[in-house]
Protein backbone atom coordinates (compact mmCIF):
# COMPACT_ATOMS: atom_id res chain seq x y z
CA UNK A 1 0.00 0.00 0.00
CA UNK A 2 1.29 3.05 -1.29
CA UNK A 3 1.26 5.87 1.85
CA UNK A 4 1.33 9.54 1.35
CA UNK A 5 3.16 11.66 3.70
CA UNK A 6 1.79 15.25 4.00
CA UNK A 7 4.41 17.41 5.34
CA UNK A 8 3.08 20.82 6.42
CA UNK A 9 5.34 23.85 4.93
CA UNK A 10 7.76 24.97 6.77
CA UNK A 11 8.37 27.91 5.26
CA UNK A 12 5.42 30.54 3.80
CA UNK A 13 6.10 32.70 1.11
CA UNK A 14 6.44 36.31 1.37
CA UNK A 15 3.35 38.49 1.75
CA UNK A 16 4.93 40.46 -0.71
CA UNK A 17 5.36 37.01 -3.20
CA UNK A 18 1.98 36.27 -2.61
CA UNK A 19 0.70 39.70 -3.60
CA UNK A 20 2.70 39.63 -6.58
CA UNK A 21 1.05 35.68 -7.45
CA UNK A 22 -2.56 37.15 -6.74
CA UNK A 23 -2.49 39.65 -8.70
CA UNK A 24 -1.10 37.92 -11.87
CA UNK A 25 -3.57 35.10 -11.42
CA UNK A 26 -6.51 38.32 -11.81
CA UNK A 27 -4.56 39.23 -14.44
CA UNK A 28 -4.54 43.18 -12.93
CA UNK A 29 -1.30 44.85 -14.10
CA UNK A 30 0.55 47.26 -11.10
CA UNK A 31 -1.20 50.62 -12.75
CA UNK A 32 -4.93 48.88 -12.82
CA UNK A 33 -4.09 47.80 -8.97
CA UNK A 34 -3.16 51.54 -8.06
CA UNK A 35 -6.20 52.77 -9.78
CA UNK A 36 -8.65 50.61 -8.17
CA UNK A 37 -7.04 50.96 -4.91
CA UNK A 38 -6.28 54.37 -5.51
CA UNK A 39 -2.47 54.18 -4.22
CA UNK A 40 0.20 55.32 -6.22
CA UNK A 41 2.17 52.83 -8.22
CA UNK A 42 5.05 53.11 -6.04
CA UNK A 43 3.28 52.41 -2.47
CA UNK A 44 2.28 49.43 -5.14
CA UNK A 45 5.41 47.81 -6.08
CA UNK A 46 6.51 48.51 -2.07
CA UNK A 47 4.04 46.12 -0.87
CA UNK A 48 4.76 43.57 -3.67
CA UNK A 49 8.67 44.05 -2.43
CA UNK A 50 7.81 43.79 1.27
CA UNK A 51 9.00 47.21 2.13
CA UNK A 52 6.95 48.39 4.67
CA UNK A 53 9.08 51.26 5.67
CA UNK A 54 7.87 52.96 2.66
CA UNK A 55 4.50 53.04 3.75
CA UNK A 56 5.22 54.81 6.76
CA UNK A 57 3.34 54.50 10.54
CA UNK A 58 1.47 50.87 10.90
CA UNK A 59 -1.72 52.30 10.56
CA UNK A 60 -0.95 52.79 6.77
CA UNK A 61 0.27 49.52 6.74
CA UNK A 62 -2.90 48.13 7.92
CA UNK A 63 -4.84 50.39 5.42
CA UNK A 64 -2.76 49.64 2.37
CA UNK A 65 -1.89 46.29 2.91
CA UNK A 66 -5.28 45.29 4.34
CA UNK A 67 -7.00 46.69 0.83
CA UNK A 68 -4.52 44.85 -1.57
CA UNK A 69 -5.03 41.54 0.27
CA UNK A 70 -8.75 41.74 0.08
CA UNK A 71 -8.28 42.63 -3.72
CA UNK A 72 -6.60 39.46 -4.69
CA UNK A 73 -8.31 37.01 -2.11
CA UNK A 74 -5.94 36.83 0.49
CA UNK A 75 -7.11 36.83 4.34
CA UNK A 76 -6.67 40.21 5.65
CA UNK A 77 -5.24 39.34 8.34
CA UNK A 78 -2.10 39.18 6.93
CA UNK A 79 -1.39 42.71 7.45
CA UNK A 80 -1.28 42.57 10.93
CA UNK A 81 2.26 41.12 11.43
CA UNK A 82 3.83 43.52 8.65
CA UNK A 83 2.22 46.52 10.72
CA UNK A 84 3.90 44.93 13.95
CA UNK A 85 7.14 44.96 11.78
CA UNK A 86 7.47 48.55 10.99
CA UNK A 87 7.05 49.93 14.43
CA UNK A 88 5.81 53.92 15.06
CA UNK A 89 8.40 56.34 14.60
CA UNK A 90 9.31 57.33 18.00
CA UNK A 91 8.25 61.56 18.81
CA UNK A 92 10.89 64.09 18.73
CA UNK A 93 10.55 66.93 20.42
CA UNK A 94 11.80 70.05 18.03
CA UNK A 95 12.16 72.56 20.92
CA UNK A 96 11.09 73.33 24.50
CA UNK A 97 10.35 76.24 26.50
CA UNK A 98 10.05 76.98 30.28
CA UNK A 99 6.33 78.54 31.46
CA UNK A 100 8.01 81.94 32.30
CA UNK A 101 9.54 82.14 28.40
CA UNK A 102 6.17 81.27 26.75
CA UNK A 103 5.03 83.94 29.06
CA UNK A 104 7.32 86.42 27.81
CA UNK A 105 6.65 85.60 23.81
CA UNK A 106 3.29 86.01 24.96
CA UNK A 107 3.58 89.30 26.24
CA UNK A 108 6.07 90.59 23.40
CA UNK A 109 3.43 89.46 20.42
CA UNK A 110 1.03 91.64 22.27
CA UNK A 111 2.99 94.56 22.24
CA UNK A 112 3.73 94.46 18.86
CA UNK A 113 -0.01 94.09 17.95
CA UNK A 114 -0.72 97.51 20.56
CA UNK A 115 2.35 99.05 18.25
CA UNK A 116 1.10 98.14 14.72
CA UNK A 117 -2.86 98.65 15.84
CA UNK A 118 -1.55 102.36 16.84
CA UNK A 119 0.93 103.19 13.72
CA UNK A 120 -2.71 102.29 11.98
CA UNK A 121 -5.10 104.20 13.66
CA UNK A 122 -3.68 107.42 14.85
CA UNK A 123 -2.98 108.73 11.21
CA UNK A 124 -7.06 107.84 10.48
CA UNK A 125 -8.30 109.50 13.73
CA UNK A 126 -6.38 113.05 13.10
CA UNK A 127 -7.44 112.78 9.20
CA UNK A 128 -10.92 112.60 10.52
CA UNK A 129 -10.82 115.10 12.76
CA UNK A 130 -9.40 117.26 10.09
CA UNK A 131 -12.47 116.82 7.59
CA UNK A 132 -14.60 117.31 10.09
CA UNK A 133 -13.27 120.95 11.32
CA UNK A 134 -13.15 121.30 7.23
CA UNK A 135 -16.67 121.11 7.75
CA UNK A 136 -17.78 122.73 11.05
CA UNK A 137 -19.94 125.96 10.67
CA UNK A 138 -17.87 129.26 9.64
CA UNK A 139 -15.94 130.50 12.72
CA UNK A 140 -16.03 134.63 12.91
CA UNK A 141 -12.35 135.78 12.21
CA UNK A 142 -11.31 138.91 13.64
CA UNK A 143 -11.92 141.20 10.68
CA UNK A 144 -15.11 139.49 10.81
CA UNK A 145 -16.11 140.66 14.68
CA UNK A 146 -14.82 144.09 13.51
CA UNK A 147 -16.81 144.50 11.10
CA UNK A 148 -19.88 143.14 13.20
CA UNK A 149 -19.15 145.63 15.62
CA UNK A 150 -18.64 148.74 13.38
CA UNK A 151 -22.25 147.79 11.66
CA UNK A 152 -23.15 147.62 15.32
CA UNK A 153 -21.93 151.24 16.38
CA UNK A 154 -23.48 152.71 13.16
CA UNK A 155 -27.30 150.90 13.79
CA UNK A 156 -27.18 152.67 17.48
CA UNK A 157 -27.65 156.30 17.29
CA UNK A 158 -25.50 157.50 20.20
CA UNK A 159 -27.30 158.99 23.07
CA UNK A 160 -26.51 162.47 24.51
CA UNK A 161 -25.68 163.30 27.81
CA UNK A 162 -28.03 164.01 30.08
CA UNK A 163 -27.96 167.82 31.52
CA UNK A 164 -26.62 168.70 34.62
CA UNK A 165 -29.22 169.54 37.76
CA UNK A 166 -29.15 173.31 38.19
CA UNK A 167 -28.02 172.68 42.11
CA UNK A 168 -24.71 171.62 40.71
CA UNK A 169 -23.83 174.55 39.07
CA UNK A 170 -21.64 177.03 40.74
CA UNK A 171 -23.80 180.19 42.17
CA UNK A 172 -20.48 182.73 42.59
CA UNK A 173 -18.34 183.74 39.38
CA UNK A 174 -14.75 181.90 40.05
CA UNK A 175 -12.48 184.45 41.25
CA UNK A 176 -8.10 184.05 40.36
CA UNK A 177 -6.42 183.16 37.03
CA UNK A 178 -9.26 180.97 35.90
CA UNK A 179 -11.76 184.34 35.71
CA UNK A 180 -10.01 184.93 32.67
CA UNK A 181 -7.17 188.03 32.07
CA UNK A 182 -7.97 191.11 33.67
CA UNK A 183 -9.60 194.29 31.31
CA UNK A 184 -7.90 196.97 30.17
CA UNK A 185 -8.15 200.19 31.89
CA UNK A 186 -10.87 202.16 30.20
CA UNK A 187 -12.79 199.27 28.32
CA UNK A 188 -16.13 198.75 29.37
CA UNK A 189 -16.92 194.93 30.30
CA UNK A 190 -19.19 192.85 27.59
CA UNK A 191 -23.09 193.21 29.45
CA UNK A 192 -24.22 189.88 30.52
CA UNK A 193 -27.35 188.26 29.14
CA UNK A 194 -29.79 189.44 31.03
CA UNK A 195 -30.86 185.88 32.49
CA UNK A 196 -26.86 185.12 34.24
CA UNK A 197 -27.41 188.75 35.69
CA UNK A 198 -30.76 188.21 37.30
CA UNK A 199 -29.37 184.68 38.49
CA UNK A 200 -25.44 185.86 39.43
CA UNK A 201 -24.48 182.89 37.67
CA UNK A 202 -21.99 181.99 35.05
CA UNK A 203 -22.64 181.59 31.06
CA UNK A 204 -22.38 178.23 30.65
CA UNK A 205 -23.50 176.31 26.93
CA UNK A 206 -26.56 174.24 26.61
CA UNK A 207 -25.82 170.45 27.53
CA UNK A 208 -29.59 169.77 26.43
CA UNK A 209 -29.54 166.15 24.38
CA UNK A 210 -30.55 166.18 20.91
CA UNK A 211 -34.52 165.92 20.20
CA UNK A 212 -35.19 162.35 19.66
CA UNK A 213 -37.90 161.89 16.95
CA UNK A 214 -41.46 161.05 18.01
CA UNK A 215 -41.68 157.94 15.97
CA UNK A 216 -38.75 155.27 14.48
CA UNK A 217 -38.43 156.98 11.03
CA UNK A 218 -35.81 153.96 9.79
CA UNK A 219 -35.90 150.39 9.68
CA UNK A 220 -35.66 148.63 13.23
CA UNK A 221 -35.28 144.87 13.73
CA UNK A 222 -36.14 143.88 17.62
CA UNK A 223 -34.64 140.45 18.76
CA UNK A 224 -37.40 138.19 20.74
CA UNK A 225 -34.85 135.02 20.52
CA UNK A 226 -31.42 134.48 19.91
CA UNK A 227 -31.19 134.81 15.75
CA UNK A 228 -28.86 134.01 13.01
CA UNK A 229 -28.54 137.46 11.20
CA UNK A 230 -26.47 138.63 7.67
CA UNK A 231 -27.04 142.59 6.64
CA UNK A 232 -25.39 143.28 2.97
CA UNK A 233 -24.87 146.75 1.50
CA UNK A 234 -25.98 148.06 -2.05
CA UNK A 235 -22.35 146.85 -3.28
CA UNK A 236 -23.23 143.59 -1.31
CA UNK A 237 -20.57 144.51 1.20
CA UNK A 238 -21.24 142.72 4.71
CA UNK A 239 -22.56 145.13 7.48
CA UNK A 240 -23.19 142.78 10.00
CA UNK A 241 -22.91 138.68 10.33
CA UNK A 242 -23.75 136.99 12.76
CA UNK A 243 -25.89 135.63 16.60
CA UNK A 244 -28.20 138.10 17.66
CA UNK A 245 -28.78 137.09 21.64
CA UNK A 246 -32.47 137.45 22.36
CA UNK A 247 -33.06 141.63 23.11
CA UNK A 248 -31.07 142.93 20.97
CA UNK A 249 -32.22 146.03 18.54
CA UNK A 250 -30.86 147.22 15.72
CA UNK A 251 -31.66 149.78 13.62
CA UNK A 252 -30.72 150.89 9.74
CA UNK A 253 -31.21 154.33 8.02
CA UNK A 254 -32.23 154.85 4.64
CA UNK A 255 -29.64 153.56 1.84
CA UNK A 256 -27.35 151.98 4.41
CA UNK A 257 -28.53 148.50 3.78
CA UNK A 258 -29.39 146.51 0.21
CA UNK A 259 -30.64 142.75 2.21
CA UNK A 260 -31.31 141.28 4.83
CA UNK A 261 -31.53 137.77 6.31
CA UNK A 262 -32.77 136.39 9.22
CA UNK A 263 -32.24 132.70 10.75
CA UNK A 264 -35.32 132.12 13.44
CA UNK A 265 -36.87 134.56 11.71
CA UNK A 266 -40.29 134.09 14.05
CA UNK A 267 -38.34 135.56 17.64
CA UNK A 268 -37.51 138.81 15.16
CA UNK A 269 -39.88 141.95 15.38
CA UNK A 270 -39.03 143.87 11.66
CA UNK A 271 -40.98 147.56 11.61
CA UNK A 272 -40.66 150.33 9.20
CA UNK A 273 -41.35 154.27 10.18
CA UNK A 274 -43.38 152.66 13.40
CA UNK A 275 -44.94 149.95 10.79
CA UNK A 276 -44.95 146.11 11.63
CA UNK A 277 -43.66 144.23 8.64
CA UNK A 278 -45.45 140.50 8.22
CA UNK A 279 -42.34 138.66 7.37
CA UNK A 280 -44.55 135.55 6.29
CA UNK A 281 -44.47 136.19 2.71
CA UNK A 282 -40.80 136.79 2.87
CA UNK A 283 -40.16 133.41 5.35
CA UNK A 284 -38.78 129.79 3.83
CA UNK A 285 -38.54 127.29 6.65
CA UNK A 286 -38.32 129.93 9.63
CA UNK A 287 -35.82 131.84 7.23
CA UNK A 288 -36.47 134.95 6.10
CA UNK A 289 -34.70 136.71 3.26
CA UNK A 290 -35.94 140.43 1.69
CA UNK A 291 -34.57 143.27 0.43
CA UNK A 292 -34.53 147.10 1.10
CA UNK A 293 -34.91 149.82 -0.73
CA UNK A 294 -32.74 153.13 -1.08
CA UNK A 295 -35.40 154.66 1.28
CA UNK A 296 -34.86 152.21 3.70
CA UNK A 297 -38.21 150.29 3.74
CA UNK A 298 -38.73 146.46 2.95
CA UNK A 299 -39.35 145.71 -1.09
CA UNK A 300 -42.30 143.74 -1.53
CA UNK A 301 -42.31 139.92 -1.66
CA UNK A 302 -40.66 138.61 -4.98
CA UNK A 303 -38.48 141.50 -5.51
Amino acid sequence: MNSEVVQDVLFQDPIGMRLRRGREQAGLTIEQVGQQLKLPVAIVQAMELDDWARLGAPVYVRSYLGSYLRLVGLPATLAEPAARSNPAPALVAMGSSSRLRHALNRTVRNAVYLVMTGVLVVPVYFVARYYQDQNRPEVLTLETSAEMVQAQAVATPVQAPEPLPAASLPSTPVAGPEAGPALADGVEPAPAPADAAANHGPVMASMAPFPKPAADDGLVLRFRGESWVEVLDAQGARVERGLVEAGAERRYAAGQVARITLGNSDAVDVSFADKALDLSPYRTANVARFTVSSAGEPAPPGN
